[in-house]
């Protein structure tokens, strides 16, 4: 009786529903989020790189004489829901944020992965001497974005990121204090390893006359244990939600284009796995 008791609950385990890992190789598309989390309890440190544009010429050894950089810090919570916090060069900025997976892809059920991602910028840079009086608030930007993506198969996924930004001081009274951008992306995989990765944030009616452009970005994914690391080419400088889905300068298509790159490393947590378990490539194979 006890033999038929265990056949009969093996036989219910493997009936459970399966969420659906990998979607994407790490917590960062390229510039902006990814559905992913971390594990519960698991550390990640997140180093960001940005030269200065590929056009530049040789005087500036196409961009590399110039850099922005950015570094952050993300603990696992819960195994769905990370806290972060980051230091840019861009604009000295700091930024704190929290990011929640609500709905989880099932296979042969439920066909979407779900999650909030929301930030507060703050720009420690001094402010301008133009007699103008400012307040610690004209400091502070605020981005809230909500992550649908779907892995279709082993090596296509794909996810869209309706978003809102906060500034609360612009340049300009055209300027619109609250933008809608609609965030897209996705991951084409090569080999187990290594996947090309493509992102596009599109501002929905902004002052036409300023200087800013959408961000887009296209590169590759390394993942090699408990490291991830990512290459890419794009018209950002900033590094950060509100920053460069606001203040994109770049031009892509006319030669502003520049070389970047993200390496994160986790580690701490549980080296246990939980039964059946199958591991996210960026921050469930290897921790030490």
């Amino acid at each position: 009786m006890d033999l038929l008791e265990e056949v009969a609950d093996d036989g219910n385990a493997e009936a459970e529903p399966q969420r659906v890992y990998n979607t994407f190789g790490g917590t960062h598309l390229i510039n902006g989020e990814s559905i992913e989390t971390i594990d519960k309890k698991v550390w990640s440190f997140i180093i960001s790189h940005r030269f200065g544009r590929l056009n530049g010429g040789w005087r500036e050894l196409f961009g590399i004489d110039q850099a922005s950089i950015r570094f952050a810090m993300e603990y696992g919570v819960m195994d769905n829901l990370t806290l972060g916090a980051g230091r840019s060069t861009f604009e000295k900025t700091f930024d704190f944020y929290a990011k929640y997976r609500f709905l989880d892809q099932i296979e042969n059920g439920f066909p979407l992965s779900m999650a909030y991602y929301g930030s507060l910028g703050i720009n420690s840079q001094k402010f301008p001497d133009s007699g103008q009086e400012n307040y610690f608030s004209s400091r502070l930007s605020f981005a809230n974005q909500i992550l649908i993506a779907r892995k279709f198969n082993d090596w296509f996924s794909l996810q869209i990121a309706p978003t809102v930004v906060h500034q609360n001081l612009v340049e300009t009274i055209a300027d619109k204090n609250t933008l809608f951008i609609l965030g897209m992306g996705a991951k084409v995989k090569a080999t187990d390893r290594l996947s090309f990765v493509l992102e596009y944030y599109l501002r929905i009616k902004d002052n036409p006359d300023n200087p800013y452009k959408d961000a887009f970005a296209f590169g590759i994914d390394l993942v090699t244990g408990g490291h991830v690391f990512q290459f890419q080419f794009t018209n950002s400088n900033a590094m950060y939600l509100a920053g460069f889905t606001r203040k994109t300068t770049g031009d892509f298509f006319q030669g502003d284009i520049h070389f970047g790159f993200n390496i994160s490393r986790t580690f701490g947590g549980n080296s246990k796995k939980k039964k059946r378990e199958k591991p996210v490539e960026s921050t469930k194979e290897e921790k030490s």
